[in-house]
């Protein structure tokens, strides 16, 4: 018998999952401004660190939460179709696999959020 992980436990994991990828995905655009020869590279920047920032003060506050949880990260595969994590929480194994469409979506709403702007008002930012 496996016993269920809590909504709580289950965002632990996917934090763990996500914040990374989005540190990664920051530096690699951050990277790519700096070869740009933008007007506003000063602006760019910031946003940027703010949302560094924020995701850094998350998973922090992710990891010292599985801690206290107990929630322990044993293997992690990047797929062709996503992520797959196994974990040990409250002494049974769980699995939990993200596609990489979710993922992407999920660090989209995750900097839009950072920002204090909506991802509805997407296509009326243009």
């Amino acid at each position: 018998m496996s016993i269920g992980l809590k909504p709580d436990e289950s965002k632990l994991v996917k934090d763990y999952i996500l914040l990374p990828l989005l540190l990664d995905v920051l530096e690699h655009d951050r990277s790519v401004l700096s070869r740009a020869d933008l007007k506003s590279q000063e602006l760019t920047n910031v946003i940027i660190d703010r949302l560094q920032a924020a995701a850094l003060s998350d998973l922090a506050q992710a990891r010292r939460k599985m801690r206290e949880y107990a929630i322990k990260v044993y293997e992690d595969r990047k797929t062709k179709l996503g992520i797959e994590v196994e974990f040990i929480c409250r002494g049974y194994h769980h699995k939990l696999s993200m596609l990489w469409g979710l993922i992407e979506a999920e660090i989209e709403q995750r900097s839009y959020t950072y920002l204090g702007l909506k991802i509805e008002d997407k296509g009326a930012l243009k």
